[in-house]
Formats: structure tokens, sequence, C-alpha cells
């Protein structure tokens, strides 16, 4: 490493332990968190540059190539419609100009990635108000928050130079933004704006997800209704035909997404890949459940499924126990904020289960989605122990 290299990265670490102290709504027992998620992100940083480094990745590519391709066929590439092309241009001045290293470049990213964390607590903190409240939350005797965000999928996926950890940053300060959108204007652009660059389906999934979920709340007044109803509306509009360019579909009619589906499974099936799995007969509430829950421990294939299966059977029993705290009532007395966020993980995850059939791409994938199941879950087992504490003690 250049001495360039040293001082970039001691710049990151020390931005990044520190960025809790720009946000005064954080309590002293949510910065010890904040200090904990900090130190384990950038420790799965550190294994992501030297697994990817060791047994190869995208982020390689990602950080070389615009060594080697000029600017301007970079920029031809960003006009194509190229989400690497964008990649390229985002890593053209730390790369090519700074010529910083491949270890300082995942650092970068990971600092990136670990801001969407602070946006997931923050979001959260205004759906509950008080945190405090999470840390009673326990299944089987033992307490999930602030646990349950260590897990190291959502880490290693969101830590690395790609566009897994872009997006991941951009859905979460999507939906901080949002229900303060003109304060946050510049932050909510931003967002959409590289999601839009990178991966316009996610966008399009968001817009849809929160158009839904700000008509089904009964907290707004009529007329909020009809201009979030509006703004939504023509953000659909404006991005629909560039999603279905970008994408390679031709229409929305069933054929047309049953032979797109067809061949994309098809294309990320196990001839590609060792860690492949046939899905196309496979009935859809279980391609939905191998999405969200696969590779298990008898999909086990090197120490990264071992840590996936462990990963995804903490997941299967959390979501088995919020579907015993009444999560449908809890939808429904939720704010527009939670209405879209449980929408969006639903279309998310029905989109994704129809066409993947890899599960080291669901791992990716999924990154997208199941934290927001998580801020679901842990809002809705809130309002559940609150009513119960409330039953007991009127009793």
């Amino acid at each position: 490493m250049s001495l360039l290299d040293i001082c970039v990265t001691v710049i990151v670490i020390l931005l990044g332990f520190n960025l809790k102290n720009f946000f005064r709504s954080f309590n002293k027992r949510e910065r010890r968190f904040l200090d904990r998620l900090f130190a384990f992100h950038f420790f799965i940083a550190v294994v992501f540059h030297f697994y990817i480094s060791k047994f190869g990745g995208d982020a390689v590519y990602y950080w070389d190539a615009p060594k080697n391709i000029p600017l301007a066929t970079i920029w031809d590439m960003v006009n194509s419609l190229k989400a690497s092309g964008v990649i390229y241009l985002l890593n053209y001045f730390p790369s090519t100009v700074l010529e910083l290293s491949f270890f300082t470049g995942n650092m970068i990213y990971a600092l990136i990635g670990y801001i969407g964390f602070i946006y997931i607590l923050l979001a959260i903190k205004r759906l509950v108000g008080n945190t405090e409240e999470l840390y009673d939350l326990k299944i089987l005797n033992i307490r999930i928050f602030p646990w349950i965000w260590f897990l190291p999928n959502f880490h290693f996926w969101s830590s690395g130079i790609g566009k897994d950890t872009i997006l991941f940053f951009c859905i979460a300060a999507f939906i901080f933004a949002l229900p303060r959108f003109r304060k946050h204007i510049l932050l909510l652009s931003i967002s959409m704006l590289l999601a839009l660059t990178i991966r316009p389906h996610i966008l399009l999934f968001l817009l849809i997800s929160f158009g839904i979920g700000s008509i089904l709340d009964g907290r707004l007044k009529g007329y909020q209704k009809v201009f979030l109803f509006i703004v939504f509306v023509v953000g659909f509009i404006s991005i629909f035909n560039y999603v279905l360019e970008f994408i390679q579909l031709e229409s929305l009619e069933a054929t047309a997404i049953d032979e797109y589906a067809t061949k994309r499974s098809s294309d990320l099936n196990k001839i590609q890949t060792g860690s492949g799995v046939d899905i196309s007969t496979y009935p859809l509430p279980i391609k939905v459940f191998t999405f969200l829950y696969r590779p298990l421990f008898f999909d086990m294939q090197g120490i990264l499924a071992i840590a996936a299966s462990f990963e995804n059977a903490v997941l299967l029993v959390f979501t088995s126990v919020l579907l015993f705290k009444r999560p449908v009532r809890a939808f429904r007395r939720s704010s527009f904020l939670l209405k879209g966020i449980i929408i969006y993980f639903l279309l998310g995850s029905l989109a994704f289960s129809l066409i993947l059939g890899n599960l080291g791409i669901m791992l990716r994938q999924k990154n997208m989605l199941i934290p927001w199941l998580v801020v679901f879950g842990l809002w809705t087992m809130y309002q559940f122990n609150m009513k119960e504490h409330a039953s007991v003690t009127s009793n």
C-alpha cells in the first residue's frame, strides 16, 4: 500500500467511527451499538477483500477495469444503460486518477454500506420512537435487538466494491429520507438516481410499494394521499420503459414475463455454477422459500455456505415467530412507511424468486430485501408486546 492508501484508509475509518456523532438523536446505548456494528462491518469488509482477492469476483474487475478503459468509453457505457458503466465511472477517480489499491477501494465502499446501516437505525427510531423497548424482544430467550443486525450476510454484500453495496445504501437512504422528503430532498434524489442507473427495477419496486402504502395509510389526509399518489405515478411512468429496456423485457404480458423468468432461471441454474438449483419445477411457494431461506444445512458447499446456512436458519426462526405476532393486524395499523417496507419486501421476493436459480446470487439479491423484513418484524413484535403488556396491566 502507498502512503496515499494509508492516509485514505485512516480517514475512512476515522470518519466511519465518528459518523454517529453527526446525529444528535442517538442516545448513549445506540452509540455503543453503532461502535460494535462499525467494528463488525469493517471486519467483514476485510474478510470480503481477502476472499475476493483469492477466489476472484466482480469487485476486482470493477476496480481494475477503469484503468484500462478510456473515460469517453465509460460515458458511452453509461449512456447505453449499462450498470457496469456507472460503477466504472464511480471508481474512475479513486482507482485510475488516485491509483488507490483494491483494499482501499473496499474500505471506501464499506463506509458507504455502513452509512446504510445508520439510515436503517434512524428509520427504526422514527418508527418506534424509543429503541430501549426493542431490547426486551426475545426469541428462545435470546435477545433479538440489536444482535440480529450482526448477521454476516447483511455486511458481506454491503462492504465491498460493487453494485450491491451502492444499492444497499440507496434503499436505506430512500426509506429514511422519504417521510421528510422536503428536508432530505438531496439525499432522496441521489438515492433514486443511483438506483435508477444501477438496478432500475428496484427503484420501480420502491415506487410501486410506497405508492400503494401511501394510499392504504388511514392516517394521511385525502389531499396528502392524492399528492403522494401523483408523485409515485409520475415516477413510475417516467422510468417504466427504461426498466423494461434495462431488463430486456418487451412487455408485462403474462407470456412475456413467463418467457423472461424461464430464460433467467435457466441462465442461472446449476449448469453455470455449482451453487445452482433447478427451480423450474418448483411451485411458487417453494420458489419463494428457496430464495429467502436457502442455502440451509443440506445445501452446504464450503465455509461461506455454512455461515449462510446458519444465518438463514436464524431468519427462518425469526419469520416463524413473526407469523404468530399478528403481522396482518400490525400491517393495518402501521404507517405508510411500514406498509411500503413490507410491500416492497413481498414484491421483491416474489419477483426474484421467479427468475433466480443460483444460491450464491440469491444471497446477494436478497440482501436488498431481508433487512426490511427485519425492520417490519421488530416493529410488529414491539407492537404485540406493548399490547400484551397493556392487557395484563389493565387486568
